[in-house]
C-alpha cells in the first residue's frame, strides 16, 4: 500500500503570447531547461514534472507558496524570452502574461495531473509513451543517458572533452546555458557526440525530484511508466488552449524548409524579408500536413494568400 501523507502539488500551465512556438531547435530546449533548473534552484522550487511542448509549457511544482511560485515563473519565463529573442533578434516577452494554476490534493488527483503533463507529447503524436519522448525527461528517472551511448573521457575526441569542461564549468557557477556558448560547445561534434552532450547537459542541470515523484508510484519507475501508459489523466481549471492537430507538423514545416530552401539553421528564417517568408510558409502549407493555424504559429504570423 503507497502511503504518501499530506499530498499536495500545483500544476501550472503555460502559452505563448499570440500563440507562436517557443521552441524551434535542441538549442532552444536546452536552454530553456538549464534556465528553468537555475531559477529552480535559486528559489528552492520542488519540482515534480516539466515538459515543454512547441507552443506551450506545463508543470508540477510542489510546497510553494503562491507569491514564490509567480516570482519563480516571471524569472525563468524573463530569463528564456531574453535568450530566445536574441537569437531571432525580437524583443518583449514570448509567454503570456497570465499562467494557468490548479492545485491538486490527495493521491488520485496528484497521480491523474502527473499523467496529464508526461501525456501530453503523446497526445501530440511525438511518441508512444512519455519515457521514450526526451523533453518529458522522465527517463533520466533511471539512466544517465538515455538516448545515447555512454561517454567514456578517455576514448572521447578531444572536441567533446572539450565541450564536457566548458558544461562543467557553467555547472560549477550554476550559470544558465546561452544559445552562443551551445553553438560553440556543439560545434564540430558528430551526431553521436551531439546526442551524448545533449544528455550529459540534462543531467548535470537537472533539477527534477524524481524520488518525491516515483513516491506517487512505490517508489517504483517502472509503475509510474505503466500508469502513464494506462491512464492519460485529467486536468481542469488551467484554462488550456486546445489546438488540433499533430506536433509533428512543426517537425515536417522545418524539415520542408531544410530541404527546398536550403536553410540549414531553421531560426534563419527570422532574418529573412517577410515577403520571403510570407512565400515560405504558403509553400509549406501546400507541402506539409500541417494546419494554416500552425504554419502561421511557427513563422510567428505574416500574410499568406488562400488560393
Amino acid at each position: 500500500m503507497i502511503s504518501v501523507p499530506c499530498v499536495k502539488v500545483i500544476h501550472v500551465y503555460q502559452r505563448t503570447r499570440n500563440g507562436y512556438l517557443l521552441f524551434y531547435t535542441v538549442s532552444d530546449f536546452l536552454v530553456f531547461f538549464t534556465v528553468f533548473c537555475h531559477c529552480a534552484r535559486r528559489f528552492g522550487i520542488r519540482v515534480i514534472g516539466v515538459c515543454p511542448m512547441y507552443d506551450h509549457l506545463h508543470i508540477i511544482v510542489e510546497g510553494c507558496s503562491a507569491k514564490r511560485l509567480s516570482v519563480f515563473v516571471q524569472a525563468y519565463t524573463h530569463q528564456y524570452s531574453e535568450e530566445f529573442n536574441l537569437s531571432i533578434d525580437s524583443r518583449g516577452s514570448i509567454f503570456s502574461p497570465r499562467f494557468g494554476r490548479a492545485e491538486r490534493s490527495g493521491l488520485k488527483e496528484v497521480r491523474s495531473a502527473c499523467s496529464y503533463l508526461y501525456n501530453n507529447p503523446g497526445e501530440k503524436n511525438l511518441c508512444k509513451r512519455a519515457e521514450e519522448y526526451r523533453w518529458t525527461f522522465l527517463a533520466y528517472a533511471v539512466s544517465r543517458n538515455p538516448f545515447s551511448e555512454p561517454i567514456v573521457r578517455s576514448r572521447a575526441s578531444a572536441k567533446l572533452r572539450r565541450a564536457l569542461k566548458t558544461v562543467d564549468y557553467y555547472r560549477r557557477y550554476d550559470k544558465p546555458l546561452r544559445h552562443k556558448w551551445l553553438q560553440a560547445i556543439f560545434e564540430g561534434l558528430d551526431l553521436r557526440e551531439r546526442q551524448q552532450l545533449t544528455d550529459y547537459i540534462i543531467v548535470r542541470y537537472n533539477c527534477i525530484d524524481y524520488e518525491r515523484l516515483l513516491s506517487f508510484y512505490g517508489d517504483s519507475y517502472e509503475s509510474a511508466c505503466l500508469a502513464f501508459a494506462s491512464n492519460q489523466g485529467k486536468e481542469f481549471g488551467i484554462n488550456e488552449e486546445f489546438v488540433p492537430g499533430s506536433h509533428k507538423a512543426y517537425l515536417q514545416i522545418a524539415h520542408t524548409i531544410r530541404q527546398y530552401f536550403g536553410i540549414s539553421k531553421i531560426k534563419d528564417i527570422f532574418v529573412l524579408p517577410q515577403k520571403e517568408r510570407d512565400a515560405m510558409a504558403k509553400f509549406c502549407l501546400k507541402m506539409t500536413g500541417a494546419s494554416k493555424r500552425q504554419i502561421l504559429k511557427f513563422f510567428r504570423g505574416g500574410h499568406m494568400v488562400d488560393n
